[in-house]
């Protein structure tokens, strides 16, 4: 799965790499670690209206949910969706359903290798693309106290290529990172179902991913996360004989 990503990059940059303006309001500045379970809202930009950026929280809510406290509840467990089954599960069905799909802008995310019951940080970015697409789905939820359209997104997952199956070995999966090719596809085409799902259930190359281990930093509760500081690589001795880890 996919809780921790980076979007390492200035304004300037995000609206250059995808030809489309943030909200004035947005006042975006580099983020380099959100953490899902804070649900941040996040630079997306969406099927519908691919010429802006818009700022989307973490953690869909279906359109069916029927409180603030059922909504609080429901996006802790909708920060990701696995991408075999959006067509088919409730929380995910209409948006995927409805074209609602979406690009995650992101210059790099983070797993964890299990060595036992040791944990090791690392930080995967793509080499051929400075900011990289995920695929997500958003939707638009109407909430009931106050009448407010409140927008909010899923991460899509797949089957881990041969990089991150070895990195995140007790789920073996990963991120739906779109090549440029897909992210168009993803994005404007008019897609079946089967086409979609096919389109996702292709890993990005794990060749053309670049990882390391990093600092137990990221998961302190004394030092904030969120700096450039967490992306500094950090080796263990316990990872010196573990070639499939790193590229």
């Amino acid at each position: 799965m996919c809780f921790h990503k980076s979007l390492a990059v200035k304004a300037a940059e995000l609206e250059a790499r995808y030809k489309a303006a943030l909200p004035d309001s947005a006042d975006f500045q580099p983020v380099y670690h959100a953490n899902a379970y804070q649900f941040p809202t996040w630079p997306i930009i969406t099927r519908q209206e691919p010429e802006r950026i818009q700022m989307i929280q973490w953690g869909l809510i279906p359109r069916w949910t029927k409180s603030r406290d059922n909504a609080d509840d429901i996006r802790a467990k909708t920060i990701n969706a696995r991408s075999e089954t959006i067509y088919e599960k409730p929380s995910f069905r209409a948006a995927a359903q409805s074209g609602k799909r979406c690009l995650i802008p992101v210059t790099g995310f983070y797993e964890w290798h299990t060595m036992g019951s040791k944990k090791f940080p690392f930080y995967i970015s793509t080499k051929d693309q400075t900011i990289a697409s995920i695929a997500g789905l958003w939707d638009e939820w109407p909430d009931p106290e106050t009448g407010e359209l409140v927008q909010t997104y899923t991460l899509l997952t797949t089957e881990a290529n041969p990089l991150l199956a070895a990195i995140h070995n007790t789920k073996k999966r990963m991120p739906c990172v779109l090549t440029p090719a897909q992210e168009q596809t993803w994005l404007h085409d008019d897609l079946s179902e089967a086409k979609a799902l096919a389109l996702l259930a292709e890993p990005y190359p794990a060749r053309e991913m670049h990882s390391y281990s990093i600092s137990k930093r990221i998961t302190s509760r004394t030092e904030p996360s969120d700096v450039p500081e967490v992306l500094a690589p950090s080796e263990y001795t316990e990872l010196k004989n573990q070639p499939a880890l790193f590229t």
